[in-house]
């Protein structure tokens, strides 16, 4: 173990798993990790309502068997997240049971000190106590930090997503249907929390609309 994780723990660094009342703490730690991804990439700037979804997200599943989010502390400042989900993919797939690791973020003023590797051996643990094959990420290009991190920790890649910018076109109109929301038969290659929460929303929408039909 690094020796500065080593002298932390000793003295004030806990890990802990995130309870009800801690939401304000996973999403201080949420927006700094993409705050920091969309400061390399604008493409993933969270989105205007970010966060009741991450609290809606969060209080759904943080007790669950399928989830981990797990927090890291520095006496009373969260100072690391670990979130993961477990996966089961569509039976056109073999291997279709896995974990996803959906965020892994330390604070800036404990980065090299051996909290993300310790991170990172909850993760594989957990993973591999809920029998998972393998777990994946996604990681953006230009995080060059991120991706040594990851190779030191024997992650490789199997799969690359690439994007091509277009340019506006004033007269059109945002696609709101997405084919691979209407089942489990694909993989979409989406982030699945972002899958999950924008589903979940289309489901909500469509069941007031139908209460409200009703009451007429």
């Amino acid at each position: 173990m690094n020796q500065r994780l080593q002298e932390l723990r000793q003295e004030r660094l806990r890990l802990a798993p995130a309870m009800r009342n801690d939401f304000e703490a996973v999403a201080t730690l949420f927006a700094a990790l993409h705050a920091y991804n969309a400061s390399l990439n604008e493409q993933f700037a969270l989105a205007d309502n970010w966060r009741p979804l991450l609290r809606e997200h969060f209080l759904r599943t943080h007790e669950t068997e399928g989830a981990l989010w797990l927090l890291a502390w520095e006496r009373e400042r969260p100072v690391g997240l670990l979130l993961l989900e477990s996966h089961l993919d569509s039976p056109l797939f073999r291997h279709r049971s896995w974990a996803e690791l959906v965020a892994l973020y330390v604070d800036p003023s404990l980065q090299g000190a051996g909290l993300a590797q310790h991170l990172m051996e909850e993760a594989k643990n957990w993973a591999t106590q809920h029998g998972a094959s393998h777990m994946q990420l996604y990681v953006t290009a230009q995080n060059e930090r991120a991706r040594a991190f990851y190779r030191r920790c024997s992650w490789h890649l199997i799969q690359e997503i690439w994007s091509l910018d277009l340019p506006p076109e004033p007269t059109s109109q945002p696609l709101l249907v997405d084919p691979s929301c209407e089942g489990e038969l694909l993989n979409n290659g989406h982030h699945h929390l972002a899958l999950k929460t924008h589903t979940q929303e289309d489901q909500a929408q469509s069941k007031a609309y139908t209460l409200e039909q009703e009451a007429r």
